[in-house]
């Protein structure tokens, strides 16, 4: 009876339970304690495994928890006060105490990690080691940083830069690795950002490197005379050994599923995260043990709610009659009265995801996509949603894109991500394939008012976008425009004989405003044609010259197209409307509708006049009955009456209604589904890079039921897409708690404790006043601080060095205070000043580096070369670019630093500024020759780079070397020429970034993508000397350059005398 009894006790318990807990991350060991976070929360359990202990339980994400040395207090990284700053509690538990106050630099996407990303303790327990983002070359590159556990303010370490580290036992060194890709999603990295472990030593200021593998080798923790760190050499992160006193290095783990992450050492082994789970590794034996970790919580972040979710909305169509809309929001269809009426949810159907509803033209029926079998199929639904769905299609295996509906309501067209454009009769499911894509999907597709007719537009082999039909009667497709400009957004005219549509056919030109340079903006009108030959213009042309439209308000309610494709360039005219941004054309009764730069317009063809409907409009659609229009306006939707003059607020419908039961476990399962179909559907091999996409999905799928923070799903999107190694593989993340931010101030200046009772003003950054983004407090008019002085006082409050000065500029970013300070670390004399402050000194490190590298450059070279860092290929890159070549092209040579090029831009106009030659010189009277082009540099160049120039930081270098600007200088780049163009995003707003596209060269070779571009003269800026205010590679370019300029001095044209004409 009592073996009975237990059989069925162990039955009723959760096989969840009896597996331990999984997702278990950042774990930390300490003899028999394990700390580690769960769902956001900080946790320990016993080394041994068994039910762990909740210490944490914020609303923000407590994250990397570190024992001290003795065991006694846990460091963590927390967000309490709206910024993540460094904590220490308790080890049993107990309130935390913030150590750090200065501003984190804001919520990144999951591939950015972490600011203030706790590592460890110094060896004596005294300080917590820390990384802080706060490098002058990008937000996203941490470094190292002390703070005192009694109070204080940080110090940074030496090193300039750096990923994971840890002390050695004695705290003497530190293994670490200079570049940090901790928290990137692309495995199996053989770029110029794989990394390699080094161990500094503190007090020589040496450094040596201990892997030198073309794969990534990281996180590095010691133990004992070893230094442990991860290696994906054998294509799955281990845990390998590097033993200081042999040289030799041995592997120790060999797990061949999940990847070994965030290792932790401490008395008492190893411990690591693979697979959800926390794993043990005693270092002596070698022997790995998976921890059975039981986390007793109510599971608060996974259990159902209801929530608003208009915020949620991806698409929306309105009723035939316009009196209702109908949206998809978080995956749900909700119907939306106009003015009267009830708010009701169509399909509740949490974890299923309903998409791109559309009303038909006859009012009776929405169709709409669902993925409710595993893919994306067609489904009808009765205007009320009181029948049961009708599943249209079946065996989908792509995405779709919006279907639209024929006139007759029996048939749809769409596109889909085999790039095919098609047609499906409502009746019977039957598809028919129109066209397929030469450059691009096929995404806009329109019916003829007679149903037997679909316009779409495709790109030519020029890349130019022009307009097709296809019959259906015919089963054939028709090119219409000539191929001679760019076409698109055609429209039917609803009497059947008109097209209406975009082009880009004028060339207006415009001059810049720094030299003599021009480019073509402002192309779009509106034009349209007649389909068949014989029918008339829209416009005469009277004897008095004003122009008069011909066209007939009256529609036959059986319009037959005919459209003859001979001579349709020869039947085009343009309305008489100045060029603009005009899109979304609709038309209805003789009227024509369109998107006018921000502003919804209506043309009326027979009174030959243009009104304004409502001013910003995003999108707009028109119900079928012409009576209606539903817009989006200032992130508000509302629908009203098809006429001029509507303001935007009188239509906004009640959305607060729009509530729906979320269920987080379902939603996450589908959020996951999608993920690996876009990536299956997007990514630009269709082969995924040759991995098993089908088995890679199971591999991470059975994860998802341990998923406790949406967080945690982040973690597991970007383990799965991953797998394709490849760049720019990205997770942006979705519907998750944030903290109420209130940032602290800052005053533009760093401190030092002197060992005085004051805080010493070390340095003050220059800044650039007249521009707010480079404001530097203590440098504006009025201001008399200088380096040197000390800071005696925040508002009132005296600032002791006992305490963290940051402490008193908390929640006063932005905010004038009052501040004392003396030449002297004394309160007696102190001057007072009042200062705004700014929210982040990021821009001025930024300034101050540069401005600094420009200088020494100078003093080097006798002002014969000129700098230019570029940090990115986006706005602020371009903007450097041309705000210093301007100024500097008189110099005989030119450094370009792409080292920490960010990207953006593929840089293509950037380098035709570099490539600039000389074409001619103009002679004028008493004054010197005048090159031309004005500002084109002759003399020779050279280009900096490192693992972190990236993307288009990628292309900039490659660029250079291949037309022979010059030697690139430093080491391989990062090796992520692979690019995106955007995709769907998620039910709850995430959303993935997946390659689209990847770089090949002129002859059709694959390049650059997860190798780099190899420097000309390799030199690596070894932490050891950037920590001593050394940069190699500048000072190797400006040898290579003055060298350059020895043997090739620059010319110098001199007039000669004017030729004798006399003669």
């Amino acid at each position: 009876m009592k073996l009975r009894l237990a059989l069925i006790l162990l039955m009723l318990i959760p096989a969840t339970v009896l597996a331990g807990t999984r997702m278990l991350r950042f774990p930390d060991i300490h003899n028999d304690k394990i700390a580690f976070v769960y769902s956001g929360d900080i946790y320990i359990a016993s080394s041994t495994g068994g039910t762990a202990r909740q210490l944490t339980s914020h609303s923000g994400k407590e994250l990397f928890p570190k024992f001290s040395p003795d065991g006694n207090w846990i460091a963590f990284s927390a967000e309490y006060t709206g910024t993540r700053q460094v904590y220490v509690m308790p080890a049993e538990g107990g309130i935390p105490t913030q150590l750090t106050y200065y501003n984190d630099v804001g919520v990144m996407p999951p591939r950015g990690g972490f600011d203030n990303q706790v590592l460890g303790w110094t060896t004596d327990g005294k300080n917590v080691l820390f990384i802080a983002n706060r490098t002058p070359w990008s937000k996203r590159n941490g470094k190292y940083y002390t703070v005192p556990v009694e109070g204080g303010l940080e110090t940074p370490l030496p090193l300039i830069e750096g990923g994971y580290a840890d002390y050695s036992p004695d705290g003497t060194k530190l293994a670490f690795t200079p570049i940090a890709r901790e928290w990137r999603t692309w495995k199996r990295h053989r770029g110029g950002r794989a990394q390699d472990v080094w161990i500094y030593d503190l007090k020589t200021m040496n450094a040596e490197q201990i892997t030198n593998h073309l794969m990534t080798d990281n996180m590095p923790v010691w133990y004992g005379d070893k230094v442990y760190f991860t290696s994906d050499r054998d294509f799955t992160l281990n845990i390998f050994a590097y033993d200081t006193k042999t040289k030799s290095t041995e592997k120790i783990t060999s797990h061949d599923d999940f990847d070994v992450l965030w290792p932790s050492s401490g008395p008492g082994g190893i411990v690591y995260q693979a697979g959800g789970r926390i794993w043990r590794l005693n270092p002596d034996t070698k022997s790995t043990q998976a921890l059975t970790i039981n986390v007793a919580n109510d599971g608060g972040l996974s259990v159902p709610y209801f929530k608003n979710v208009k915020s949620n909305i991806q698409s929306a169509t309105i009723s035939a009659n316009g009196k209702r809309a109908v949206f998809d929001a978080r995956g749900d269809l909700f119907s939306v009265p106009a003015k009267i009426g009830e708010t009701y949810n169509l399909s509740k159907t949490s974890g299923v995801r309903e998409i791109y509803p559309t009303w038909s033209p006859d009012g009776k029926t929405i169709a709409y996509y669902s993925d409710a079998t595993g893919e994306y199929e067609l489904y009808t639904i009765n205007n009320d949603g009181s029948e049961k769905p009708k599943q249209i299609t079946k065996n989908s295996n792509r995405w779709r894109f919006a279907p639209t509906w024929s006139p007759d309501s029996k048939k749809m067209a769409y596109g889909d991500k085999d790039q095919m454009l098609r047609w499906i009769d409502m009746s019977n499911g039957k598809i028919t394939d129109v066209d397929h894509g030469l450059y691009t999907d096929m995404t806009f597709y329109r019916w003829s008012p007679d149903s037997k007719w679909i316009v779409y537009v495709k790109e030519s082999e020029n890349f130019l976008t022009q307009i097709y039909v296809y019959s259906l009667d015919q089963n054939k497709t028709f090119m219409l425009t000539d191929g001679f400009a760019n076409n698109y957004d055609p429209v039917f005219s609803d009497d059947g004989k008109y097209m209406f549509f975009l082009s880009n056919r004028d060339y207006n030109m415009s001059f810049s405003g720094y030299e003599f340079d021009y480019f073509y903006t402002n192309p779009t009108k509106i034009y349209y044609a007649a389909l068949d030959e014989g029918i008339p213009a829209v416009f005469e042309y009277k004897t008095d010259e004003i122009e008069k439209s011909a066209y007939d308000k009256k529609t036959d309610e059986n319009v037959v197209v005919k459209i003859k494709q001979e001579n349709f360039a020869r039947r085009i005219q343009s309305l008489p409307l100045a060029n603009a941004g005009y899109g979304n054309l609709s038309f209805f009764k003789g009227k024509l509708y369109y998107q006018k730069n921000s502003s919804l317009m209506q043309y009326d063809l027979a009174e030959s006049k243009e009104s304004e409907i409502m001013a910003g409009v995003q999108t707009y659609e028109i119900s079928a009955d012409g009576s209606s229009i539903l817009y989006l306006s200032g992130g508000s939707w509302g629908i009203c009456k098809n006429s001029p003059s509507q303001k935007a607020e009188d239509g906004n419908l009640d959305m607060e209604n729009v509530i729906m039961r979320i269920e987080p476990q379902a939603e996450w399962k589908q959020i996951y589904a999608d993920a690996w179909r876009l990536m299956r559907d997007w990514f630009y091999d269709p082969n995924m890079h040759g991995y098993d996409w089908e088995q890679i999905r199971k591999k991470y799928e059975q994860l998802l039921p341990s998923v406790a923070h949406r967080n945690d799903l982040d973690f597991i999107l970007g383990e799965l897409i991953g797998e394709v190694n490849a760049g720019h593989t990205y997770v942006n993340s979705g519907d998750e708690e944030q903290v109420e931010r209130f940032e602290g101030g800052m005053l533009g200046a760093e401190f030092a404790n002197d060992g005085s009772k004051y805080y010493k003003i070390e340095k003050i950054f220059e800044g650039e006043n007249w521009h707010d983004v480079w404001r530097s407090p203590l440098t504006e008019i009025g201001v008399d601080v200088k380096q040197g002085d000390y800071l005696i006082s925040i508002d009132g409050e005296e600032v002791l060095t006992k305490e963290n000065p940051y402490k008193y500029l908390q929640n006063k970013a932005g905010k004038v205070v009052t501040i004392q300070v003396n030449s002297k670390p004394d309160k007696a004399g102190a001057r007072e000043y009042k200062i705004k402050t700014i929210n982040s000194e990021s821009e001025l490190r930024f300034l101050d580096w540069v401005t600094k590298n420009r200088e020494y450059v100078a003093e080097k070279s006798g002002g014969k070369i000129g700098y230019i860092w570029l940090p990115n290929t986006h706005i602020e890159g371009n903007r450097e670019l041309y705000r210093w070549f301007y100024p500097q092209v008189d110099k005989d040579a030119l450094i370009f630093d792409d080292r920490w090029n960010g990207g953006g831009f593929i840089p293509s106009m950037m380098i035709k500024l570099l490539e600039r030659r000389v074409l001619n010189y103009w002679a004028r009277r008493g004054l010197d020759p005048l090159p031309d082009p004005t500002f084109s540099h002759k003399g020779p160049k050279a280009c900096l780079i490192n693992g972190y120039s990236s993307s288009g930081g990628d292309a900039f270098p490659y660029y250079f070397k291949s037309l022979g600007l010059g030697k690139l200088i430093g080491t391989r780049t990062w090796g992520g020429l692979i690019g995106i163009s955007g995709n769907p995003a998620f039910v709850d707003g995430g959303h993935l970034n997946i390659p689209t596209f990847r770089i090949m060269d002129p002859d059709g070779n694959w390049i650059i993508e997860n190798h780099g571009v190899e420097p000309d003269i390799e030199v690596v800026d070894r932490p050891d000397l950037t920590a001593k205010g050394i940069d190699p590679s500048l000072d190797k370019a400006i040898e290579v350059l003055l060298e350059e300029l020895r043997l090739n001095p620059v010319k110098k044209i001199t007039v000669p005398p004017a030729p004798d004409e006399s003669k």
